[in-house]
C-alpha cells in the first residue's frame, strides 16, 4: 500500500506523531464480518468458553430481542452485534455475522497495547472454531473535538468560493487505496453523550476495510488490521492543519 500514490487526494506527512494531547479518540473498533456453519444459538457460548478469562461479563444487547426474521431482512441490522463481553480495558461485541474488539469510551490504550490484545483475541477466535469465511476486515476510529473541525482540518464544502465552516455541516466521502476501501465522515455540530453529561463539538469518523477477496482473518487478518490502522492514522494527520497539530503537543518517536 502506498498512500502517496498518484491521484490520492490527501498528502500524508513523512513523520506521524505517536500521540497527541488531549487524545481525541472516543472509540476504536476492530471488526471481522464472517459466515459460519454453526447455528447462531451456539455461537455466543463457543466464544465465551475461549475468552471468559479476560472477558467474564456477558451482556445481551437490546437488538437481541428482535425476532431473527426481522433482523435478517433489515440491511441496517444484519451486521450489528447482539452480545457484549466486558473486560478491563476492552469490549468484545458479537453478532451472527460480525465480531469486534472495541476500546472503552475515551480510554484509548495505544496501538501497541491494542495489537497485543488483538493477537490474543485472534488466537481465541480461531479456537472457538465458528468462523468459516471472512467477509470483511475493518478498522474504525471515532474522534471528538470540542472545537469546530472544519476550522482545523483541510476538509470542507464550498459553495462557490465560500467555505461552509460555521453552519451545521456534515461530510461523507470515500476513497480506494489499493485493495482497501476508506470512508471519512465529519460533522461540526455533533452531540456526544459521556458518563458525566452531554458534550457538543465535532466528530471525525474514519473507516478502512478489506473485502472478502482480499483478507482472511486467520492467515493475514492482523496484517490487514495493521494496514487499515496505518491508513487511518495517515489520513487523520494528513487532514489536520499544521498549526492545529502543534497545539496538541505532538510526541514523536
Amino acid at each position: 500500500m502506498n498512500m502517496k500514490e498518484v491521484g490520492f487526494p490527501i498528502n500524508i506527512p513523512e513523520r506521524l506523531p505517536l500521540r497527541i494531547t488531549p487524545c481525541p479518540i472516543v472509540e476504536a473498533i476492530f471488526e471481522i464480518r464472517f459466515s459460519s456453519p454453526e447455528p447462531w444459538e451456539v455461537v455466543p457460548g463457543l466464544l465465551y468458553s475461549q475468552i471468559k478469562e479476560k472477558y467474564p461479563i456477558q451482556k445481551k444487547l437490546p437488538l437481541a430481542d428482535f425476532p431473527e426474521e426481522i433482523r435478517s431482512r433489515e440491511p441496517a441490522m444484519r451486521d450489528l452485534p447482539l452480545f457484549q463481553y466486558h473486560g478491563t480495558s476492552y469490549l468484545v461485541q458479537l453478532g451472527p455475522r460480525c465480531i469486534s474488539l472495541v476500546t472503552r469510551p475515551l480510554d484509548y490504550s495505544g496501538w501497541e497495547s491494542i495489537l497485543r490484545e488483538l493477537s490474543w483475541f485472534m488466537e481465541k477466535l480461531k479456537l472457538a472454531d465458528f468462523v468459516e469465511e471472512t467477509e470483511r476486515i475493518g478498522v474504525r476510529y471515532i474522534d471528538f473535538f470540542e472545537s469546530n473541525l472544519f476550522e482545523n482540518f483541510n476538509l470542507q464544502i464550498h459553495i462557490g468560493e465560500n467555505a461552509l465552516i460555521s453552519q451545521p455541516t456534515e461530510i461523507t466521502t470515500s476513497f480506494r487505496l489499493g485493495l482497501m476501501s476508506l470512508r471519512i465522515k465529519a460533522a461540526n455540530h455533533a452531540i456526544y453523550q459521556t458518563e458525566t453529561g452531554v458534550r457538543t463539538g465535532s466528530i471525525l469518523d474514519m473507516d478502512a476495510w478489506f473485502g472478502a477477496l482480499d483478507a482472511d482473518c486467520f492467515t493475514d487478518g492482523l496484517d490487514r488490521i495493521e494496514e487499515a490502522h496505518t491508513a487511518i492514522k495517515g489520513l487523520f494527520f494528513g487532514l489536520m492543519k499544521p498549526e492545529f497539530l502543534d497545539s496538541l503537543k505532538p510526541e514523536y518517536k
